[in-house]
């Protein structure tokens, strides 16, 4: 339990990154809105992006040592964390290169793809473990997300900012959430045996 309990925090810690993240995403069209700031604004964007990506695909690796036994998940979940770093280097490396906003959907979507796939190997190995369908909700909000993004190409800023947003809050909330939620039970399981 105590390995799960710390894989179940880290994902908690992810949650609230993700939040995080989105909301600042929401400051970008605003400040693309001003003359003077319009040509930082895409950049760092796209920089704070890159970045939470990088640390949040940190906090991916770190998990896969944290699921106890031989599970699929933790390969998943390393490959998850290595592609999703390399990803994040990529992006910082459109921001110095100022290329086309449509590499960044592509990156993006692809990020949002491998995560789709590795919380639906990981759900398939905690669901069970812990009895709990909802493990799967992480991964259908990540593939809807890769769909949208990988045909966002035709979308203003402001809803390509809603969109990453959306993406990112709604991930963010679940895997919190979800995270709240085992932890919970899991501090409650002893209680329940002792009775």
């Amino acid at each position: 339990m105590r390995a799960y309990s710390e894989y179940w925090a880290t994902t908690m810690m992810r949650g609230l990154l993700a939040i995080v993240a989105g909301t600042g995403v929401l400051f970008m069209p605003e400040m693309a809105s001003t003359i003077l700031l319009r040509p930082f604004a895409i950049a760092i964007s796209i920089a704070c992006l890159a970045g939470y990506g990088v640390i949040d695909s940190a906090l991916v690796f770190m998990t896969s040592f944290m699921i106890p036994g031989k599970r699929p998940g933790r390969l998943a979940l390393r490959i998850q964390g290595i592609c999703g770093a390399l990803i994040g280097v990529l992006l910082f490396a459109l921001v110095s290169d100022y290329v086309r906003l449509h590499w960044f959907l592509y990156l993006a979507a692809a990020q949002a793809a491998g995560v789709a796939i590795t919380e639906f190997v990981v759900a398939r190995g905690t669901s069970e473990h812990h009895g709990v369908n909802w493990c799967y909700v992480s991964a259908g909000v990540a593939a809807i997300s890769a769909v949208a993004l990988l045909f966002g190409g035709s979308l203003s800023p402001r809803e390509l900012a809603w969109l990453i947003y959306g993406y990112l809050g709604i991930f963010g909330l679940n895997l919190f959430g979800l995270s709240a939620r085992m932890l919970f039970a899991e501090r409650n399981v002893p209680h329940v045996a002792h009775a």
